[in-house]
């Protein structure tokens, strides 16, 4: 190891005098080993996890020092390790190629490129304690922001969940007194209750959006995809729909045929939004919302159609979150938007054209699944 040259600190990230970052040395040659262990501990920023190599899965740890030989025999443990950790947790790899190239890593089979994937940083030997001194601070720094991130998330969390129920509950309260001025109100009195109760079920409808949405945000990579009954979840989605608008008609056209499509759990969210949108933002009489669900050799449209307003063309991408300013735009509705949102995830389509009945016509299509 050359000799160090002096960096500063940067208070605000992991690995100070007064918060030191963990660090684990693994490395298969004993001298290295020793010398590395030496250094960090003469580090006023970085304290050794010691004894690491007995119990490795047990290690507590804000960045790992290794070896390929190392990273090979413990790859199941880091592995496990990152897995579980809440927030980023870095891996720095010391080994004779060149720095900053993870792609040139030697590997002999499946394994070896499992182990790679582990590697954040590359340090080439042998090694410069300037340029480790620098990997460390740029690793123990991102892991700080990640641990922040995830405890601000954590508390936006609960936040969320705290407001949904003050307010569900609160429009539970106006809903009840409302229900009970229906003896107390003339023909004029009563289109204004209703008008009270329908916001009411908007505002209801909304927190559930945002908790289906809140959803798809902590979902981490690709969605866990399964054979989902779409016939079970448009009809019981029609079922609920019809006895909250009660005003409102609901019609299927032609049957819906018992297919299995690709999706998950919020599946129903996708047409408790689609068919809520249909009714809260008509101002027909009698709104009136027709469904209709085409089966193809892979896919499945279904289509829901109103007699609403409809969606001008300049707007259909707006409404469904799709321009840069998403949700901030003018348009842009959270309901729609987590439809598109989900139904991209399932690896479906959505698109709005008119209706025939007047207003918007939106069709989901979805990949059929056995």
């Amino acid at each position: 190891m050359t000799s160090e040259q002096s960096i500063s600190a940067t208070a605000d990230q992991r690995g100070t005098a007064s918060s030191p970052a963990r660090v684990l040395p693994i490395l298969s040659h004993t001298g290295n080993q020793r010398v590395l262990t030496d250094w960090i501990q003469q580090q006023d920023r970085y304290e050794v996890v010691a004894d690491a190599h007995a119990d490795l899965a047990a290690a507590n740890f804000d960045v790992c020092i290794t070896d390929e030989k190392s990273l090979r025999k413990y790859t199941t443990e880091l592995e496990n390790s990152k897995t579980a950790a809440d927030a980023f947790l870095p891996i720095l790899l010391v080994s004779p190629t060149d720095a900053g190239d993870l792609s040139e890593i030697p590997r002999d089979g499946e394994s070896e490129s499992s182990a790679r994937q582990l590697v954040d940083e590359l340090l080439s030997t042998p090694i410069n304690t300037n340029e480790l001194r620098r990997r460390l601070d740029t690793l123990t720094r991102v892991r700080a922001q990640s641990i922040s991130l995830e405890q601000k998330t954590a508390q936006l969390l609960l936040l969320n969940r705290i407001t949904r129920h003050d307010i569900r509950n609160d429009m539970n309260v106006i809903s009840g007194w409302t229900d009970q001025l229906a003896d107390h109100t003339d023909d004029a009195g009563e289109e204004i209750r209703q008008r009270i109760l329908d916001s009411s079920q908007h505002v209801v409808d909304l927190t559930k959006a945002v908790r289906e949405f809140v959803d798809t945000l902590q979902s981490a990579g690709d969605p866990d995809l399964q054979a989902v009954n779409l016939s079970r979840v448009v009809s019981e989605e029609l079922t609920k729909r019809r006895s909250t608008f009660n005003d409102a008609d609901f019609s299927v056209q032609g049957d819906i045929p018992d297919v299995h499509v690709r999706a998950d759990d919020l599946l129903a969210s996708v047409f408790r939004n689609l068919l809520n949108n249909a009714v809260q933002h008509n101002r027909s009489d009698t709104p009136r919302v027709d469904i209709t669900v085409d089966e193809h050799d892979e896919t499945v449209v279904t289509t829901v159609a109103d007699n609403g307003p409809g969606i001008p063309q300049a707007h259909r991408d707006a409404v469904l979150g799709r321009t840069e300013q998403g949700l901030d735009h003018p348009a842009a509705g959270l309901g729609l938007y987590l439809v598109d949102t989900l139904v991209t995830q399932y690896g479906g389509t959505v698109q709005i054209t008119d209706a025939e009945l007047g207003g918007a016509r939106i069709g989901i299509e979805l990949q059929k699944k056995q």
